[in-house]
């Protein structure tokens, strides 16, 4: 039987609200997808991501996780000699994290670690069953999905209705309260591959563009572009450009200034305090308070708002 509610009863439900995991734009309940080109770096955006949640750490100095979270990475085509490799090279360039714990909650299940047999396909009813069975198994909160070409048989990716059996087990993955991306490749005109109907029941839609005179040698590096940010609070989606040389991340862009920055931490709802703000970005406190002052002078926020924003996240850290 269908449940229905009335206005009043939805009103008086105890719904738990989204805690954030990721900067200001990924909470729990939610479904995405990052798409781009081949070879700018999808996956290991993806994999940096990963890491930086479950270890609880700071992507690109701008998108911070509050507290280390269960994720998992089910991927379709990677060797697991370049898996190691990658999280060798990326766990250093996550601010603040905790790699105790971020060895112990990223999981991975890949396609080419397996003894043999067939591996989950998310567009059948078999591999939608699997995927749900291992995300109870390992209790994951964010589960990734490398990539959707090669985890899902799709006959046409024009039909509109060749992606309902993907789509309806990122809704399945929400309504058990985990959050869900989809890795996904462009299409010759740099839109998705797929019809547009996919994107329609998706939170979050991640473009990663290559930037302007980047040749297509060379390591990981991309425009961030959002395309689809629903319930955002903060500033940390304007575009931006991230690269990973030589074991580290570079980005310019955005709100990329130092000033900026700490706004966009003031802003997210995930910092209680100076203190929790200097801890965050490593410095003392009396950088934050000269970023402060300079931030307030600026005309940037005032006193008030800043202390407001604070005093927010206490009351909802408290009701958690």
């Amino acid at each position: 039987m269908i449940r229905v509610l009335s206005a009043a009863d939805l009103l008086h439900l105890d719904i738990p609200e989204r805690e954030p995991m990721l900067g200001s734009w990924l909470a729990d309940r939610q479904t995405g997808m990052i798409y781009a080109e081949a070879g700018l770096g999808k996956s290991m955006l993806a994999l940096a991501m990963a890491l930086a949640v479950a270890g609880g750490g700071s992507l690109f100095g701008r998108w911070a996780a509050p507290r280390p979270r269960r994720v998992l990475i089910i991927d379709g085509e990677m060797d697991l000699i370049d898996l190691s490799e990658r999280v060798r090279v990326l766990m250093p360039t996550i601010d603040g994290i905790d790699k105790e714990a971020a060895m112990a909650n990223l999981k991975i299940a890949a396609r080419l670690g397996q003894e043999g047999g067939d591996f989950i396909d998310i567009a059948s009813t078999e591999g939608r069953a699997t995927v749900l069975d291992l995300a109870e198994e390992h209790d994951a909160d964010l589960i990734f999905f490398d990539n959707l070409s090669t985890l899902a048989t799709i006959g046409d990716e024009n039909a509109a209705s060749s992606f309902d059996p993907v789509l309806s087990l990122l809704v399945a993955l929400k309504a058990e309260g985990r959050t869900s991306i989809l890795i996904h490749h462009a299409n010759k005109k740099g839109g998705y591959r797929g019809t547009s109907k996919m994107t329609v029941p998706l939170n979050i839609v991640v473009h990663l563009t290559r930037p302007q005179g980047l040749s297509e040698e060379g390591g990981a590096a991309f425009d961030v572009v959002f395309e689809k940010v629903r319930s955002r609070r903060g500033d940390d989606v304007r575009r931006f450009t991230a690269k990973l040389d030589d074991g580290h991340w570079t980005t310019s862009g955005g709100s990329n200034d130092q000033t900026d920055q700490l706004l966009s931490m003031v802003k997210s709802g995930h910092y209680t305090s100076d203190a929790a703000l200097a801890k965050a970005l490593k410095v003392d406190r009396s950088t934050v308070s000269r970023r402060k002052s300079a931030a307030i002078g600026e005309g940037k926020i005032t006193k008030a708002e800043w202390d407001g924003c604070l005093s927010e996240t206490k009351t909802m850290v408290g009701a958690i």
